[in-house]
């Protein structure tokens, strides 16, 4: 049988896999997402970002913003320091503006396929053929595509598969906290 074609595979069904499904289907590729989640659900998180996602992502990036930082402050030794930014950095929800994304991925015509683990590549001629893994079956599915984006994070298996080698990468601690009364919130 025959695999399956498209334009553009992406593996990961992340907010930079989801932006780039939009960006491709906009400009009339045949996409399609493979994320391994069963559905998308993705976690709770908050992230900064520079206020270039504004102007990127408009409406959808709009709605994931939940703060926005207009100064940093150092303390040392005693003393402080206050920096204002010229443009605000943005707290911004990872879990609302995956959701934003693989909507408007999907309202520009890309196919968004769960339950689909990635397994391996192989260049085919002028392309490349995938093979995932569909949860919860031994079944496999073959993809032929044009071209791979591996979105899957930095511990790609697109990346290991394609003979790359993985990026460097510093654990992050995140914390919810309370601010102190009379506090700025920015």
């Amino acid at each position: 049988q025959q695999p399956e074609s498209s334009d553009v595979a992406i593996v990961g069904g992340s907010a930079a896999g989801l932006f780039t499904a939009s960006l491709l289907a906009r400009q009339g590729r045949a996409v399609r997402v493979f994320e391994r989640a069963e559905k998308l659900d993705p976690v709770s998180r908050t992230l900064i970002v520079t206020s270039r996602m504004r102007r990127l992502l408009g409406p959808v990036g709009e709605r994931a913003i939940v703060n926005e930082i207009n100064r940093f402050e150092l303390f040392t030794d005693g003393r402080s320091a206050m920096v204002p930014l010229q443009e605000p950095d943005l707290i911004i929800e990872r879990s609302e503006l995956i959701r934003g994304l693989a909507r408007e991925a999907q309202e520009y015509g890309a196919r968004l396929e769960l339950g689909r683990r990635f397994a391996s590549l192989e260049s085919k001629g002028t392309g490349v053929e995938l093979t995932f893994e569909r949860s919860g079956t031994a079944a496999c599915e073959r993809v032929a595509a044009e071209s791979v984006v591996g979105a899957d994070g930095a511990y790609s298996s697109v990346a290991k598969a394609a003979g790359w080698p993985l990026q460097p990468t510093v654990p992050l601690v995140q914390a919810l906290v309370d601010l102190p009364e009379g506090m700025p919130a920015d």
